[in-house]
């Protein structure tokens, strides 16, 4: 007799998981329909909630565990931890969610975790990707193993192969490439980092380039931008239209440069250069201040030339070309 009614206790509660139990409408819960302990696709629950797919859920407090893909839940909101196999889904996800494919709310706020792929809209907290991880404006911590895309972004963001935004605050790394619109804060591209306005810190395997860039930035191969202004250290070069700082690489060269440009081969300014440089051969228009290299031109120079060879052309005939040291002042 025992063993017949745990058989069929047992066959209720498989039964109501399921939500397919006529009797028991929308699932059981125990001790009541509404708290406690619930097998079924109940609506609005407090508890511990167990269902196969759930579907026109309204509210779900607690602990939940759905195994199947949601149907019309999109007006869903979950408090608590959320479990699934497929993954929870629904309008808003507070607190821990964990889905062996993915995580999908409108909005999430705590911590969503998934092993395949997530959709989501803003994120808050802590989203998790296998293969990805994509949101609205994100305001936390977002990995994905092999990316991750996103609005706005204020925490951590890090990328398998790359991560791209409209506007980062914070920290981003991809193991390829990061790429967003405004930075503030730390980029680290295994490949390279790009950006149109970028304050920080950026560091690419390769290169780093943008458009407006201020704080510290070194690329393996080389650096570019149009406004720079801050510490630059290029492999091989570093460029820019306007270049202000310290500057370090092969080849170093500008429109309107300041600093201390320090080239280990050629420094080329077709502006006006104030500062310091150096290099085998430096080649300036209009240089105020020191260059020191093997051999140094410049065709307006107001300042010192230490080298082997060098040029002013706005000096005198006889002392355009001198060795060792050239001047004018």
């Amino acid at each position: 007799m025992r063993h017949s009614v745990a058989r069929s206790a047992t066959l209720l509660l498989v039964i109501s998981l399921l939500g397919v139990s006529p009797a028991l409408a929308g699932g059981l819960g125990l001790p009541t329909s509404s708290g406690g302990i619930g097998f079924g696709n109940l609506q609005d629950f407090s508890g511990i909630r167990f269902n196969l797919s759930d579907r026109q859920v309204e509210r779900v407090d607690g602990i939940n565990l759905t195994l199947w893909i949601p149907n019309d839940n999109d007006r869903a909101r979950y408090r608590g931890i959320n479990l699934g196999l497929v993954g929870p889904q629904g309008g808003q996800l507070s607190g821990i969610s964990l889905g062996l494919v993915g995580v999908g709310a409108g909005h999430l706020s705590g911590a969503g975790l998934h092993v395949n792929h997530g959709q989501i809209g803003d994120i808050k907290g802590i989203a998790i990707g296998g293969i990805g991880v994509g949101g609205g404006d994100v305001n936390g911590i977002a990995i994905g193993g092999l990316g991750v895309g996103a609005q706005d972004v204020k925490g951590i963001f890090a990328g398998g192969l790359g991560v791209g935004c409209q506007e980062l605050q914070g920290i981003a790394i991809g193991g390829l490439g990061v790429g967003c619109q405004d930075m503030t804060g730390i980029a680290l591209g295994g490949l390279g980092v790009g950006g149109q306005n970028m304050q920080g810190i950026a560091l690419g395997g390769l290169g780093v380039g943008g458009h407006d860039m201020q704080g510290i930035f070194a690329g393996a191969l080389g650096v570019g931008g149009e406004d720079m202004d801050g510490i630059f250290l290029g492999g091989l070069g570093v460029g820019g239209h306007r270049l202000r700082g310290l500057a370090l690489g092969g080849v170093v060269g500008g429109e309107e440069v300041s600093g201390a440009m320090l080239s280990l081969g050629y420094l080329k300014v077709d502006g006006t250069f104030q500062g310091l440089g150096t290099g085998a051969y430096t080649r300036v228009h209009e240089a105020k201040g020191l260059m020191i290299g093997l051999f140094n031109r410049a065709d307006y120079l107001r300042g010192v030339q230490i080298g082997l060879l060098n040029y002013a052309g706005n000096n005198p005939s006889g002392l355009k070309w001198l060795p060792g040291i050239n001047a004018h002042f």
